[in-house]
């Protein structure tokens, strides 16, 4: 037959179980201080990058724009891109603005990573991933060498924002090799094409002319 239990062992027993009760409210409250909750604030949406600035003038910054005219996109032509003169830590960088709604304002910006090594990626998606959180989009390939996330987020001011971040290692020059990132606002983008399309009804651009190709062999490269 099995001893008593000792009165004593009962108590302290009880009394135990009575001091975890107390503790039980606390664990929601450290979890929320952690921030394991779904009402975690939004990040701020970045507005600038290497002393550039989304929305800005571009003539704020003439004495580190390039000489020389800039590029117009034939297929785009409500926006004008020019290369900037970029601090230390980076290769290049480009500034597009609009040609219509607001014209010289800043619309995207891009700057290339003066190290273009994936390590120093990772570093980066790292580092953007702290402040901003996990990204919304994937857009890399399957074969690894092109590795790009994208973040977006909605400014008082600017409307949407999106950042990208890209690191490509292969072959097409269509990419740009190594690390870039870019900052951007759609809905600025947005108002050129439309100012600039009302100001030139039916006209599409001379290197859209639209229709199907009737001959296969006219389409092929040779």
């Amino acid at each position: 037959m099995r001893a008593p239990v000792p009165a004593s062992r009962l108590l302290a027993l009880a009394a135990l179980l009575v001091i975890l009760a107390g503790l039980q409210p606390a664990l929601p409250a450290r979890a929320q201080a952690s921030g394991h909750t779904a009402d975690r604030t939004e990040a701020k949406a970045p507005r600038e990058i290497a002393g550039l600035r989304l929305g800005a003038d571009i003539k704020e910054y003439g004495p580190r724009v390039a000489p020389g005219s800039p590029e117009v996109d034939i297929a785009m032509r409500y926006l004008s891109t020019v290369a900037v003169e970029v601090p230390e830590g980076f290769r290049s960088g480009y500034v597009t603005y609009g040609n219509c709604e607001q014209p010289g304002r800043i619309v995207r910006v891009k700057m290339n990573y003066a190290d273009d090594s994936r390590a120093f990626y990772e570093r980066l998606l790292s580092l953007l991933k702290q402040r901003y959180g996990e990204p919304a989009q994937w857009r890399g390939n399957p074969f690894g060498n092109l590795r790009i996330w994208k973040w977006s987020f909605t400014d008082p001011e600017l409307g949407e924002v999106s950042l990208i971040l890209q690191y490509y290692s292969g072959d097409d020059d269509t990419f740009t090799k190594g690390n870039s990132i870019r900052l951007s606002a759609p809905g600025l983008i947005s108002q050129n094409r439309d100012c600039w399309s009302a100001a030139n009804p039916g006209v599409k651009g001379r290197q859209h002319r639209g229709g199907h190709l009737k001959d296969m062999e006219a389409g092929m490269p040779h």
